[in-house]
């Protein structure tokens, strides 16, 4: 069947023998990747392992977890932070130096309550009781105290003695009534201390020491600065008179308070400065190109006189603008 096989390829495909025999080699490969291929697909399926995890156990697991972390933090914050007022109290250590005598709960200081075998932090608990308006009218009030042991008390009842109640209660409110004048005389002492005006310089003050002032707000305190700030300072109070949106009461309150002490003023250098740059609020546009003028025709300007010689240049403005030049 082979040497036919040969002779059909020879005859069909002119192959020769090589060709032939790698041929026949290519079937058989291609016949053994048909025939496993096949054998795959019968051979039963590998079985998975399930790792699938059940949510009910999990839930479980956290619960217990989170149980035993808050066991634990409660055992520490104990550790770390005991208990302020004991629930359970242990009076031997204080039995030693217990000393019992009478005395009125609604008068007793805290070291006489607790000579009387009272805890501190338990006379503490009674005085600020006390503090808040509380009043003892009967010895069993004593026992309205939160945690105060039903034994001590009987202990101390024959030594109780609660002296007349309204006049007792007309005593707390008297000095609580003191305590709160007082208080208030002192608070309206530093209110009166930190509303009282001083007198301040204009060159530095801020908006809040503008705005003690009375007739002056937020946007007038900052009108102020800004007018300041444009001028390059004040050499005088009375500049505040030509403030725009100022008042008759704002303009006298600053007068009463404001000062100008040595003025560090932002000057112009006259002999310098370009027409660009030769801008002032008490100076006009054409007045500045006149100046400017002037100096390129006649040179740098030596004095006031010099400028006097402007025609344009009025007495006033130039009084006013003088102290912001320098030669």
């Amino acid at each position: 069947m082979y040497k036919k096989l040969q002779t059909y390829l020879r005859d069909f495909f002119a192959f020769n023998q090589t060709e032939i025999k790698g041929f026949v080699f290519l079937i058989f490969l291609l016949f053994l990747l048909v025939v496993v291929t096949f054998i795959f697909d019968y051979l039963p399926e590998k079985q998975l392992v399930n790792y699938s995890v059940n949510p009910k156990r999990i839930k479980e697991l956290i619960a217990k977890i989170e149980i035993k972390e808050a066991s634990e933090r409660r055992r520490a914050n104990k550790n770390i932070f005991p208990d302020k007022y004991p629930k359970e109290i242990d009076f031997t250590e204080s039995a030693k130096t217990i000393n019992l005598f009478t005395f009125d709960p609604n008068l007793a200081s805290a070291g006489d309550l607790t000579k009387l075998g009272i805890p501190t932090w338990l006379s503490e608990r009674i005085i600020k009781y006390r503090s808040k308006g509380g009043v003892f009218r009967k010895k069993e009030d004593l026992l309205k105290i939160y945690s105060f042991p039903n034994t001590l008390y009987q202990k101390l009842a024959p030594y109780i003695v609660v002296s007349n109640t309204q006049s007792t209660t007309k005593n707390i409110v008297t000095e609580q009534l003191a305590v709160i004048s007082e208080k208030k005389s002192t608070a309206s002492n530093v209110v009166k201390e930190s509303f009282k005006i001083q007198v301040f310089d204009l060159n530095h003050a801020d908006t809040n020491d503008l705005k003690k002032l009375k007739g002056i707000a937020s946007k007038r305190a900052m009108r102020i600065i800004q007018e300041r700030e444009k001028l390059g300072g004040f050499y005088s109070v009375e500049q505040v008179k030509s403030i725009w949106g100022l008042d008759s009461v704002s303009i006298e309150e600053l007068l009463k308070y404001g000062r100008v002490n040595n003025p560090q003023l932002k000057k112009i250098k006259i002999n310098e400065v370009t027409l660009e740059e030769f801008k002032h609020p008490y100076l006009r546009p054409y007045i500045a190109k006149a100046i400017i003028a002037y100096r390129q025709q006649h040179g740098d300007f030596s004095s006031k006189k010099d400028l006097e010689n402007i025609k344009l240049l009025d007495t006033q403005t130039l009084e006013k603008l003088l102290p912001y030049l320098s030669f």
